[in-house]
Formats: C-alpha cells, structure tokens, sequence
C-alpha cells in the first residue's frame, strides 16, 4: 500500500477590488468569477452606501485587508473614475497606493463606461462623462445603468484591451491624465 504524499496545494492568487460605482462595474467584474477550478480568487467589494470619493474606495480595500488579512497572494485594486474628482483627491490616493504593497490603480478617465465603450467600438474623444455614458446608450440601447448583460462583452475583451493599450501613452503618469482607462490592467489578470 503506498502512502499518500504530503504537499501543499499552492494558494490561489486573489483579487480585491474596490469599485466607485455601486451597479455598473460590479455587474461587470462579476463576469470574471472564476469558480472553484479556476485559478485565481475574485473578491467584490461592493459600495451599499454609494460612497464614491476615492479615498472612501480606497478605505474599502485598506478595511477589508486589516479585518481579514487574506496574505501575501493578494493584490488590492481602486477602480474610480477622472470624472469630477479633484487633482488633489487623485494625487493623495495616488500617492497612498504607491505606498502600500500590492495596492493598483484602474483609473478611468472620464469615466468606467469608456471601459465598455472599447468593448463595441473604437476609442473617439467624449467631451465628458456625460458624453461618453450617453454615447455608450446609443451604441448599445440595452445598457442602462445598474441593468445590463455583461456576458455580452466578454468575448470582445482582448479588443478592448488592446484599444486601451493604444490609449494609454503616459504609463508612468500617476493616473490617465487625457482621456483613457486603466481598468485594462486589471482585466488582463483576470483572463
């Protein structure tokens, strides 16, 4: 009869992500639940209270990484938009991401639904959040906020990531000062 061999079974890595928006991007991400044989761990933390400031998403991650101390496989992810924050808001999370082990930033600028809008079609100026979100409607007549069909963008990712990359021409920047998104960052993990 021969023994069982004894060994560990390596630790998933997970993700945390910490979201401005309480419907539109979570109905997103949850598109990326990888299951149980999948190889990675997804944890959503969602915003109740629609507190959508920066430092409050940032707060989110920094709470939860003290109450449940998940371990050294973790990486923590801010996903806010440019909208109508201040550079001082940006600045000062900014900064404290850089300070902190594992800690990202997916910064959209105008906002998350560009993030989408790469998905259909390719990148175009918006004047604004306004703008962009309106346009994405238009494009795509069953988008409404809080209520649409995720799965039916993710055969279009690898698209969306690549027009992202083409937009992103300050990599090093604190956080995409024209309009781009780098929630693409992200998402390439998560495939």
């Amino acid at each position: 009869m021969r023994g069982r061999r004894a060994g560990f079974k390596k630790t998933k890595r997970l993700y945390v992500i910490a979201m401005e928006g309480a419907e539109t991007e979570p109905i997103y991400f949850s598109e990326f639940h990888p299951g149980r044989d999948g190889g990675f761990r997804l944890k959503l933390l969602g915003n109740p209270n629609h507190k959508s400031r920066p430092r409050d998403v940032l707060q989110r991650l920094i709470d939860y990484e003290r109450r449940e101390r998940p371990g050294p496989n973790t990486e923590y992810w801010v996903v806010i938009d440019r909208d109508a924050w201040s550079e001082h808001e940006l600045d000062e999370v900014s900064r404290e991401i850089d300070r902190r082990r594992d800690y990202h930033l997916a910064l959209s600028n105008p906002c998350f639904e560009l993030w989408l809008w790469l998905h259909l079609k390719p990148n175009r100026p918006f004047a604004d959040h306004h703008d962009c979100q309106r346009s994405l409607c238009r494009e795509w007549p069953e988008f409404a906020k809080g209520d649409y069909d995720a799965a039916m963008l993710m055969p279009h990712v690898l698209r969306a990531c690549e027009r992202a990359k083409e937009l992103d021409v300050t990599p090093d920047a604190k956080w995409p000062d024209e309009q781009a998104t780098w929630v693409y960052r992200l998402v390439e993990k998560l495939r």
